[in-house]
C-alpha cells in the first residue's frame, strides 16, 4: 500500500481515495471509502486505453460478468462508472494478505490450512462457474486470506463459458506456472482448466514453491505441457487430491462437486487450538490478524472504518498567548515544512495486479502475428490445391508446346510437359513447407519479417512472368490468391504491437 501521488485522483465517483494498492498494464487499484465509511478497492482504467471505444465495450462486459459472480469467497462488485472518463469499478475490500505474501514471509501452510484453502476456493470457483464464467488466472496473488476464509479476486481475463472473450484477443492470459496444459497451448479452456490451476495453487501452498519450477516463461510452459508437477513434500492425502486436479487430460479431472465431496470435513482438519467459530487453524488466523494493513505513515490509535487500519488522534492545539502590554508583536516566524516519515510497508491487503506476463513462445502479444500465422496456413492450403491443379494442367502444357514448337516430336513434347508439371509440383511442395515454417515462427512470437518479405518479393517476380502464360484459368486464380495471402501476411507481421490488455 503506497500513498497517493500528486497525479492520483482524490475521489472516484462517490468514493474518497486513501491510498494506492497497485498498478498494472490496464489500470491502477486504489483503496477508497464510501460516504458511509465502507472500504472498497477501486480499479481505474488508464487514460490511454479509455479513449479506445472497443476497449471500453470489453471493459463494460468484464464488469457485468464480475457483477454476476456472487459467493462468500469472492469480492463482489459494489459500484461502477462505465461512462466516466476514465471508467472504473469498485469491489468490496478484503482485509487480509494474499496467499503469495503469506507463503513468502511465513513458509508453506500446514495440511489443515491447505484443506481449508481448498474448501473455500472450491466454493468460490463454484460461484464463478455457475455464473457462466471461467476465471483463467487462479494464482497465489489472486487469493486473499481473510478471517472468514479465502477470497478469489481479479476477473480481468475471465472468459464466458460460451466462448465469448471478455478481453482483447492475441494476448497472454494467465500465469505460466499455474496454467492448464490446454490453456498453455492456446486451446479452448473451460471449467477443467480452473480445476487444474486450483491444484497447482494448492501445491504451492503446501510446499512453498511453484509445482512447475521457475525460469523463463517458455521453459515453465514447456514443463506444464510436457512435464510432471513436482509434488515432493506434499502430505500423502493432499497429494492424491492435488494429483487428480492436475491430470493432463481435462476429461480426467474431477468436477467441483466431486472435489468438494472429497475434502475432509471442518472438524477433521481444524487442528489443535482452532476455535469453533474460526475458519482457519489458529496459526493462520494469527498471521491474518497481525497482517492488517495501515495507511502510509499512520499510527495505531484510531481505527480506519471498514479495514482495520488505524491512524493517530489529532494533536491538541496550544492555547494562544497574549503579548505583554505595550510590547510590539513579534513578526511571524515561517513554519518549517514537516517531512513525513517514510511510509511503512505492511503486507498488502489487496495484491497489486503486477505487470502482465511476458509473452512466451507460442503465445505472442500481437494479434496481427496470430492473424499472420492463420493467413500462412491458408497459403499452405492454397499451395496444395495449386499442386493438384498443376497435375491436371499437364495436357494444357502439352498443347501449348505443340503450337509453339510444331516441328518437335510428340514424345519430346510429352516429356517436356511432364517435366514442367513436375517442376510445378516440386515448387508447390516447397511452398507448402515454407508457408508452414513461417506460420510456426509467427505463432511462436518470432515472425520472420525479413525472410517472409524476401520470399514474397521472389514469388511476385516469378509469377509476373507466368501469370499471362498458358495454363488453366483455375491455376492463375490460385496464383493470384496465393499472392494476396502473401501480401496480407507481410502486412500483418510488420504491424505495430497492440496495447497490453491484462491487469
Amino acid at each position: 500500500m503506497d500513498p497517493l501521488s500528486p497525479r492520483d485522483p482524490r475521489a472516484v465517483g462517490e468514493f474518497q481515495l486513501r491510498a494506492r494498492l497497485g498498478s498494472g498494464g490496464m489500470g491502477r487499484v486504489y483503496l477508497g471509502h464510501s460516504p458511509a465509511g465502507r472500504a472498497v478497492a477501486i480499479k481505474v482504467v488508464r487514460e490511454e486505453l479509455a479513449d479506445d471505444p472497443q476497449f471500453r465495450r470489453r471493459f463494460a462486459r468484464e464488469v457485468e460478468s464480475a457483477k454476476s459472480v456472487s459467493g462468500v469467497y469472492t469480492a463482489p462488485v459494489v459500484a461502477a462508472g462505465l461512462d466516466d472518463d476514465p471508467p472504473w469499478f469498485a469491489t468490496a475490500f478484503v482485509p487480509g494478505p494474499s496467499l503469495a505474501d503469506v507463503v513468502s514471509k511465513h513458509g508453506p501452510l500446514s495440511e489443515q490450512a491447505v484443506w481449508r484453502l481448498a474448501a473455500g476456493l472450491s466454493e468460490a470457483l463454484g460461484a464463478v462457474h455457475s455464473s457462466g464464467l471461467v476465471h483463467r488466472d487462479i494464482k497465489p496473488a489472486n487469493v486473499l486470506l481473510a478471517a472468514d476464509g479465502p477470497h478469489l479476486i481479479d476477473f480481468g481475463i475471465s472468459r464466458a463459458l460460451d466462448g465469448t472473450a471478455l478481453t482483447a484477443t492475441g494476448v497472454v492470459v494467465g500465469t505460466p506456472g499455474y496454467m492448464s496444459p490446454e490453456q498453455a497451448e492456446g486451446d479452448p479452456s473451460g471449467r477443467p482448466s480452473d480445476v487444474f490451476s486450483l491444484g497447482a495453487l494448492l501445491a504451492y501452498a503446501a510446499t512453498g514453491r511453484a509445482p512447475f519450477g521457475g525460469g523463463s516463461a517458455a521453459a515453465v510452459l514447456y514443463r506444464v505441457v510436457r512435464g510432471q508437477a513436482d509434488l515432493e513434500g506434499v502430505p500423502e492425502r493432499l497429494r492424491g487430491f492435488i494429483s487428480s486436479c492436475m491430470a493432463t487430460q481435462p476429461s480426467k479431472r474431477p468436477d467441483l462437486k466431486a472435489l468438494a465431496a472429497s475434502i475432509p470435513r471442518t472438524a477433521d482438519v481444524g487442528g489443535a487450538g482452532a476455535a469453533l467459530t474460526s475458519y482457519w487453524p489458529s496459526d493462520i488466523g494469527e498471521i491474518i490478524r497481525t497482517s492488517q494493513p495501515e495507511l502510509p505513515g499512520a499510527g495505531s490509535t484510531r481505527a480506519m472504518p471498514g479495514a482495520g487500519v488505524t491512524e493517530p488522534p489529532p494533536a491538541p492545539k496550544p492555547a494562544p498567548s497574549r503579548p505583554a502590554r505595550g510590547a510590539r508583536p513579534a513578526p511571524p516566524v515561517p513554519a518549517r515544512p514537516v517531512v513525513p516519515p517514510p511510509p511503512s510497508r505492511p503486507p498488502a491487503a489487496y495484491p497489486p495486479p503486477g505487470r502482465p506476463a511476458a509473452p512466451a513462445p507460442g503465445y505472442p502479444q500481437r494479434p496481427s502475428w496470430r492473424g499472420a500465422a492463420t493467413l500462412m496456413r491458408i497459403g499452405a492450403l492454397l499451395s496444395l490445391v495449386n499442386m493438384v491443379v498443376g497435375l491436371a494442367d499437364v495436357g494444357a502444357l502439352k498443347n501449348s508446346f505443340v503450337s509453339a514448337f510444331p516441328g518437335v516430336s510428340g514424345q519430346t513434347l510429352t516429356e517436356g510437359a511432364n517435366a514442367a508439371a513436375g517442376a510445378v509440383i516440386v515448387t508447390d511442395i516447397i511452398g507448402v513447407i515454407l508457408w508452414l515454417a513461417l506460420a510456426r515462427a509467427a505463432r511462436r512470437g518470432r515472425p520472420p519479417r525479413a525472410a517472409g518479405t524476401t520470399l514474397f518479393v521472389i514469388y511476385t517476380a516469378a509469377k509476373l512472368g507466368t501469370i499471362w502464360g498458358p495454363g488453366f484459368a483455375a491455376g492463375k486464380v490460385l496464383d493470384v490468391a496465393i499472392w494476396l495471402v502473401g501480401l496480407l501476411s507481410v502486412i500483418a507481421i510488420w504491424r505495430r504491437p497492440s496495447a497490453p490488455s491484462a491487469y
